[in-house]
């Protein structure tokens, strides 16, 4: 090697001009990138943390992703988009004085005006009212910083006390996992951001690992402002369960618990969790209310873990306590249901409170209540009423008023199905119908599933605006049934019939139930508008719904709802360059009954009673009046709706008539359909023909998520199954129905649809989705030479839209690797695409922007495909060696404004590849065209 001297005389020498043109680019680069440097937002001696790192060994990755959810400080996010560098270009751009300046500003204005202002209330208050008002935001931002920097976050300054709080709660999960002898430590260092060569060195094992850098040098002087802190998990060897013992004192409890061992969640072999033993603490809980224990409550089970015995195992010990004179197990005295009670009221019975003002004047009318007998119509006899409610105090829940000189306006008391129905008056539902949808009844024990069922089935009749289902034991000789009952068992048995000479050993206490509704108002109305914005065009639109509910006084739902707007269209008025955009008109009208029971032609007893069956009639009609044609559509439904559960819904439509008639249809237009049918193949033209459509349809819908997609690990499925046509063959050929030139065909359709939802963080999920479905004719039309499985249109199955592959217009895509074009050759993106058989999925990645608006990343794939070749449509039928090769893929961001009532959806989209294009990779053009590029997609709630 040269000597130092040497090396620097070989070199070229540089002029001083050269040299400050070389200097002066790369000095305002460095002093850019120190600007930039989050490091500025920091007070003298502050660090940022910049990365947070669990290293363990053999825990498993849900293990490992909840260990991460307990550190207690990590460093600021960068995805979806950098939060700190957001925080600091507002930061950039904030001055706390001038808003301090802004602040003294607006105190001395509105000081001046309430001065002049004053003799004046009305408007000292507005001026009150609008200075708090301006005040309340200036101290939003100088305490939290301008709209930019709450989009953003502020720096994460490092607090070692968080590192050693967070090895604390890592050891404490450790322990509940069963890794009781696990050791967790901290180290926080300064590391510096390795390349992406570094990286990939690193990963094929060619270069060593990176070493901490001690936050301080070796003299203790230098203090590094970035700083990395790593977890260290030894977490040692897991625990597992040897023994699971029982401790049960109580006979009763034991019995019970006995017939659902086998459903227990806690097995020999397994390893040690506390979560499961939680569960199967609630689990127990669960199952001893719905065996008649009332008082029953989780702190009574105890499970205590000894690792005493064998290296690594632990011996459960279950123990049911016995609280002071033992469990008792309940049965229901009375059903009582008010149906007419105030909400205040209800509370105050719910919890025992039934003082009111004028309480004491109202019991001296209460002895005239006495008389009534049990199922009869008159005063409600004391004898009959739960524990601390007295008759006038029931009067008095409807909030009822003593007339001058008259007195308390009675209650009828009814008795269905051994339920008492009180109201003042007659009841306004048929109680049979009420008591269908109520599950407890006198002498069960009790049950708080059956509760819950009865408070769900109620609320889904949609005739109160709340209802309550409560509990009051019953007094035995001035005293509550409180006393000794040190076991159970004996209590569970059945009550003896009266007169059989047999008593119970022990006496079971006793409750009773009371139900209490406030009534919905009976007519309700809901008025919607809004616009569209297609093809250039506003497009106004007005929906209103009129609601009547219980019109015949069977808790019957009567809704009619009128909907009326315009809509852009694009029209092709000439050949394809000729491309104009018009209104579309659309109106029409539903009518819907829905009835709280299974109405059939015969008795059918108790079936699907424990499930909520309804049955809905409709009927509903939609005109449209476009610049090609005027068509209507007239459907009547037949349903039967039940619900196995809150989230199993089934649907059995029996009967389903539709019928679609075109009124007016324009030349050109007609033109356009016979080249779509004779060159082309499609089968648009059907949908303006005279066609009946009777079909049946089954539907199995299973939904765990919430109306705002927020729980974790939630599911969807939906299968439908439609059968069509099938009695054509009864009437097609009659004189009669041939006048009419209707055409009917039959087919059968199956759509299945799946979705998943998986919560990444609290508030962070990934949802996605695969969808599908498959129609074909049943038999063949002789009248029919091209394609003879002929369907009725609005059966096919589309792609596209908003609720589906988002890149394209809605049923604009496909079909298969074909692509439907003008008579002069060009490509038309205009004509609807209908396919036989559909596959599409979708992958949404969602996150919080700010406040209530929320952000995603989307890619959607899909297409339909012909079943049947078609020489008219080569590469639309589908073909099981190149179908994989077909689907479409679009990609794009969407912002959803979550109101928790409403969620507004602006989606973009674009197309990534479309199999039917000559060049199908389309994203290498997304930033240089929009046109039949990058759709826009407004719509309410989540696609999926």
């Amino acid at each position: 090697m040269r000597p130092l001297d040497q090396q620097s005389n070989d070199r070229p020498r540089v002029g001083p001009g050269r040299l400050r043109a070389g200097l002066l680019p790369g000095l305002a680069a460095l002093l850019l990138a120190v600007g930039c440097s989050p490091l500025r937002l920091l007070l003298p001696r502050q660090r940022l943390l910049t990365k947070v790192e669990v290293e363990s060994q053999g825990l498993s990755p849900a293990q490992q992703e909840r260990m991460l959810t307990l550190v207690q400080q990590k460093p600021n996010r960068t995805l979806p988009i950098p939060k700190l560098a957001v925080y600091q270009l507002g930061h950039s751009v904030y001055d706390s004085t001038r808003i301090e300046r802004k602040i003294a500003g607006i105190k001395a204005t509105y000081a001046a005006q309430l001065a002049a202002a004053q003799g004046d209330s009305g408007r000292t208050s507005k001026l009150l009212a609008h200075r708090d008002r301006l005040l309340t935001r200036k101290r939003q931002v100088l305490e939290k910083g301008n709209a930019i920097m709450r989009l953003g976050e502020p720096p994460v300054i490092y607090d070692p006390s968080l590192s050693q709080r967070t090895v604390d709660q890592l050891t404490t999960y450790l322990h509940a996992q069963g890794f009781f002898r696990a050791k967790v430590s901290y180290a926080d260092s300064a590391r510096s951001k390795p390349s992406l060569i570094a990286k990939t060195l690193r990963a094929v094992g060619l270069r060593q690992p990176v070493r901490p850098v001690p936050l301080r040098d070796s003299a203790g002087e230098r203090l590094h402002r970035l700083v990395t802190v790593t977890y260290q998990v030894h977490e040692g060897h897991g625990f597992t369960l040897s023994r699971l013992t029982r401790s049960i004192p109580d006979s009763g409890v034991a019995r019970v618990l006995a017939g659902v061992r086998s459903a227990t969640l806690l097995h020999v072999g397994d390893a040690y969790n506390e979560d499961l033993i939680g569960q199967e603490r609630q689990r127990l809980e669960t199952t001893l209310k719905n065996a008649g224990y009332y008082d029953f409550r989780a702190q009574y089970i105890t499970l205590e873990a000894d690792t005493s015995f064998e290296k690594g195992q632990v011996r459960l010990r279950l123990l049911v306590a016995s609280p002071p004179g033992g469990h008792r197990a309940y049965r229901l005295r009375n059903v009582l249901v008010l149906t007419d009670v105030s909400q205040a009221r209800a509370l105050r019975l719910a919890s025992g409170d039934t003082t009111r003002p004028g309480r004491r004047r109202a019991r001296r009318a209460a002895p005239a209540a006495d008389s009534a007998a049990a199922g009869t119509t008159g005063r409600i006899s004391t004898a009959t009423m739960p524990a601390g409610v007295t008759a006038a105090a029931v009067a008095d829940s409807l909030a009822a008023r003593r007339r001058p000189g008259g007195p308390v306006a009675r209650r009828d008391t009814t008795l269905a199905d051994s339920i008492r129905f009180l109201s003042r008056g007659a009841l306004a539902i048929n109680p049979t119908i009420l008591a269908r949808q109520i599950t407890v009844r006198p002498d069960q024990l009790y049950s708080q599933a059956r509760t819950q069922r009865t408070q769900r089935q109620l609320s889904g009749l949609d005739m109160f605006r709340f209802n309550t289902l409560s509990y009051r034991k019953v007094e035995e000789n001035g005293q509550r049934p409180d006393g000794p009952a040190a076991d159970s068992s004996r209590q569970l048995a059945p009550t003896p019939p009266p007169g059989s000479g047999a008593g119970p050993a022990a006496a079971p206490g006793l409750l009773d139930a009371i139900i209490t509704t406030s009534p919905s108002p009976r007519f309700s109305e809901t008025t919607e508008a809004g616009g569209t914005y297609v093809a250039g065009l506003l497009g106004p639109f007005g929906n209103l719904r009129l609601k009547w509910r219980n019109p015949f006084g069977g808790a019957e739902v009567l809704e009619l709802s009128a909907r009326a707007g315009v809509e852009g269209q694009l029209a092709q008025v000439g050949d394809s360059n000729n491309i104009a955009a018009t209104y579309t008109v659309q109106l029409g009208g539903t009518a819907s009954l829905l009835l709280p029971q299974v109405l059939a032609p015969f008795h059918l007893g108790g079936f699907l009673r424990d499930y909520q069956p309804r049955t809905r009639l409709a009927l509903s009609t939609t005109y449209t009046s476009s610049t090609y044609y005027t068509r209507s559509n007239t459907e009547l439904t037949f349903d039967y709706l039940w619900s196995t559960s809150a989230y199993q819904q089934y649907i059995f439509t029996p009967i389903d008539l539709g019928l679609v008639r075109t009124r007016s249809i324009s030349p050109f237009y007609q033109r356009r359909l016979n080249y779509l049918r004779d060159v082309l193949g499609s089968p648009l033209y059907r949908s303006f023909q005279p066609i009946y459509e009777p079909s049946f349809s089954f539907t199995s819908l299973y939904n765990s998520n919430d109306f705002n997609q927020t729980r974790a690990s939630a599911h969807y499925l939906r299968l439908f199954v439609e059968l069509g046509g099938l009695t054509r063959g009864l009437y097609r050929e009659a004189p009669w129905f041939q006048k009419t030139g209707l055409s009917v065909y039959n087919f059968a359709k199956f759509t299945a649809d799946y979705r998943r939802y998986a919560r990444l963080s609290p508030t962070t999920y990934l949802a996605w989705r695969l969808n599908g479905g498959v129609v074909h004719a049943l038999t063949r039309s002789p009248d029919q030479l091209d394609n003879p499985y002929v369907l009725p249109y609005n059966k096919y199955v589309f792609a596209g839209g908003a609720n589906s592959v988002r890149a394209w217009t809605a049923r604009r895509l496909g079909t298969g690797s074909y692509a439907t074009r003008f008579a002069d050759g060009s490509r038309d993106y205009y004509t609807e695409q209908p396919g036989e058989l559909l596959l599409e999925g979708s992958a949404e990645y969602r996150f919080p922007v700010y406040s209530f608006i929320k952000g995603a990343l989307f890619t959607d794939f899909g297409n339909v495909w012909a079943l049947q070749p078609d020489a008219k449509r080569p590469g639309a039928d589908f073909q099981l060696n190149s179908f994989y090769r077909q689907f479409a893929v679009g990609s794009g961001f969407g912002i959803r404004m979550d109101f928790t009532f409403l969620i507004l959806r602006f989606d973009v989209a674009t197309k990534v590849y479309d199999p039917t294009d000559d060049a199908p990779w389309l994203i290498r053009r997304a930033l240089r065209t929009t046109t039949n590029q990058t759709v826009v997609n407004v719509g309410l709630g989540y696609p999926f």
